[in-house]
């Protein structure tokens, strides 16, 4: 299975310049005090595949501050048949707000191509407020399983988000300066939107029912069954209609919201307002409502299945990271969830304070992280 082999830190976080190698296709488990940097390099592996990742982060926000030298993510992957790739990802030297991402040497055109190298999924605690903050951060972690499952859909958000900023740059303009907006572009961006919605959609009504059918049909005694539902105009629309014409309810849509979205300064109407709700499914109640254990279990009950349809589309399931694993899950349910993990027989990652946290665990590498170090 997919693997990473060596990983080197410079200049990223608290890491002035950190290596490791010698990692193999088991469990990786990184033992380190509240600070130590456990989560900094877990983020740094999830910035190896397309997308910000697991913080979300810019690029100025991983520097290290107290090294100038740009920072960089290498790592050696290994796929499922044996051959090795050099993935790079760092501060560019001569854009310093914006990546690099190279391959064995050669500078790639966008991240989306990590996705054919490297695929990942996160649980972290800092995820255990998902359920009861905003649907932007519901709709990104959706996403990111989309992207996980179909790389290309990483491009078409990109795409469709730069259609929509240009097209809000117009409608402002003209707000503020009473000024007529080229209709010509207006046209040209709603239609890269409408067209790009609907690919998002559809790839996102996808995953969804491929996810769903895994959650249904998977055993899994500690963990709770989940239903996911998107709520979205558009995705609802595609459930019923033919994409010709949604595209074309679309492009109707923004063209008579343009006057309202120029004078709020943003898109009233798209799939950037998608949301995600997840209900217990045994309790019938929304996840919202469920205890901060049951939504992470909730959470994990939706990882553990994407990692399955992921397993199914490419043969190998993702490298899935757990940051502080233990975080309100008691011994019978971490127990549980670590005999879970291994049936996937690929690298996980996993952290934590205490050892003894991950005393089951056979066939493990333990690092520990001490003085901004990897040892």
């Amino acid at each position: 299975m997919t693997h990473i082999a060596s990983l080197t830190l410079t200049a990223f976080r608290n890491y002035e310049a950190t290596s490791i190698d010698g990692l193999e296709n088991n469990f990786i488990v990184l033992i380190g005090e509240n600070g130590a940097g456990k989560t900094n390099c877990m983020e740094a592996i999830s910035i190896l595949s397309p997308g910000r990742g697991l913080r979300g982060a810019t690029v100025m926000e991983c520097q290290s501050q107290s090294v100038k030298t740009p920072w960089a993510v290498s790592a050696s992957i290994i796929d499922k048949d044996g051959d090795a790739t050099r993935l790079g990802v760092g501060r560019d030297p001569q854009k310093p707000d914006k990546k690099i991402v190279r391959a064995d040497g050669d500078t790639l055109k966008n991240q989306q191509e990590l996705g054919d190298v490297l695929r990942t999924i996160w649980l972290t605690p800092q995820m255990d407020g998902l359920f009861l903050q905003g649907g932007s951060e519901r709709r990104r972690f959706f996403d990111r399983l989309v992207a996980s499952f179909d790389p290309a859909h990483t491009g078409r958000m990109t795409r469709y988000e730069k259609a929509m900023r240009d097209r809000l740059t117009l409608l402002k303009a003209e707000a503020e300066a009473g000024n007529t907006a080229d209709p010509t572009w207006l046209a040209a961006l709603e239609s890269i939107m409408a067209e790009t919605s609907v690919a998002i959609a559809a790839a996102r009504i996808e995953t969804r029912n491929r996810l769903q059918y895994v959650i249904n049909h998977a055993t899994l005694s500690e963990f709770p069954s989940a239903i996911i539902d998107l709520s979205g105009e558009v995705e609802e629309a595609l459930s019923k209609r033919t994409a010709l014409s949604v595209e074309d309810m679309v492009r109707d849509r923004l063209i008579n919201i343009r006057k309202a979205d120029g004078h709020t300064g943003r898109t009233n109407f798209g799939v950037q307002r998608t949301d995600m709700a997840v209900t217990y499914n045994e309790k019938n109640v929304g996840a919202a409502q469920c205890s901060t254990g049951e939504q992470k279990a909730l959470l994990t009950t939706i990882i553990l299945a994407h990692a399955r349809m992921v397993a199914a589309r490419y043969g190998a399931p993702p490298l899935l990271l757990f940051d502080e694993v233990a975080a309100h899950f008691d011994k019978k349910r971490r127990d549980a969830l670590f005999d879970v993990l291994k049936a996937f027989k690929t690298q996980i990652w996993l952290s934590g304070q205490d050892r003894e946290q991950f005393a089951n665990l056979d066939n493990s590498h333990i690092l520990h992280i001490h003085n901004n170090v990897i040892l």
